[in-house]
């Protein structure tokens, strides 16, 4: 999504630069920058001339003012709040759902129905308006997700609910972290909504596991899976951070350690000889190299070189859970 928001930017700064030098616009064989009729006129008539001249600003300013309207009304999808639209979709979908995998897979395509607004938008602004509502989406099918474990185990519902709550005062911090690379730039806003979005995704993925468990679901799967994520208690000092990267395949890496020590880097996907997947990790200056195995529940950074300012070569680091 980042990297289709980010070409999406730069194809409309060249939209709008060819906008610019474009030729004025004709209407009806006339040209608007002079104002004056392609037919020849007769010398001699020229209250047949005003009046063509007039017809033609009338006709040019009430094609304007069609065109206004269109774009007026093109943009309303952009200030137009959907909180209502979204709940009822997410009750609808949870209802017509044969399973809970079948449920996640069918909130995904709502909320890349939400995320189109943002990707399709004309501007920065209309992007900013609407980035938000996918974040939206997901917060409902948790919502949702918890009054159904409420009725389902309702001794244990208190527990997962306490915990629901505590975990999304963290949120806010968990995305900003996640996006602090884009602080200074005016995307900011796209891709701190964006992370704040699969944060509430995966908990809810979280959730659903929780509830297929109690329901005795036995089939449950996620429909997707990603290495992308916030790794560590999300209350300590201590993360692993993975959010794609500007370049196809590539990933950027945040390792903060007990508020002491901090590596950032890229990494790209490798596959062991056994067939499972691992992330080969480089740092920004190249001091430092490892590996990070990312499991369901957390993730595992190993230093195979260091130059030893900041870590040692074969210690190893573990990020219990993921969000």
């Amino acid at each position: 999504m980042k990297k289709y928001v980010l070409a999406m930017l730069l194809a409309g700064s060249v939209v709008l630069e060819g906008c610019a030098i474009g030729s004025a616009p004709s209407v009806e064989g006339v040209n608007l920058t002079d104002g004056a009729s392609d037919e020849n006129v007769e010398q001699g008539n020229d209250t047949e001339a005003g009046d063509d001249a007039v017809s033609a600003d009338d006709t040019a300013a009430e094609d304007s003012a069609v065109t206004d309207e269109s774009v007026d009304g093109d943009y309303e999808q952009f200030t137009k709040d959907y909180t209502d639209d979204i709940k009822t979709k997410v009750t609808e979908i949870t209802a017509s759902s044969n399973s809970l995998t079948d449920e996640l897979t069918s909130i995904v395509a709502l909320y890349d129905e939400y995320d189109s607004l943002s990707t399709n938008a004309p501007d920065q602004t209309a992007m900013n308006e609407v980035c938000g509502w996918g974040t939206v989406v997901w917060k409902e099918e948790c919502l949702s997700l918890l009054g159904r474990m409420e009725t389902s185990d309702p001794a244990g519902y208190q527990d997962v609910k306490s915990e629901y709550d505590n975990w999304e005062k963290y949120v806010p911090a968990m995305a900003q972290k996640m996006s602090d690379i884009y602080a200074d730039g005016s995307i900011y806003p796209v891709i701190y909504s964006y992370n704040t979005a699969m944060r509430y995704k995966r908990y809810a993925y979280i959730l659903a596991s929780s509830l297929a468990d109690i329901q005795g679901e036995v089939t449950f799967s996620f429909p997707d899976s990603t290495m992308c994520g916030y790794y560590g208690d999300y209350s300590s000092d201590s993360y692993l951070i993975i959010t794609e990267g500007m370049e196809s395949g590539s990933y950027d890496i945040v390792i903060h350690i007990d508020d002491t020590k901090e590596i950032r880097g890229w990494g790209s996907i490798e596959e062991n000889s056994d067939g499972s997947e691992v992330m080969a990790f480089t740092s920004d200056d190249a001091a430092v190299e490892g590996t990070i195995d990312c499991f369901a529940l957390g993730a595992t950074f190993y230093v195979s070189a260091s130059d030893g300012s900041i870590v040692s070569q074969e210690e190893s680091y573990d990020f219990t859970f993921k969000y």
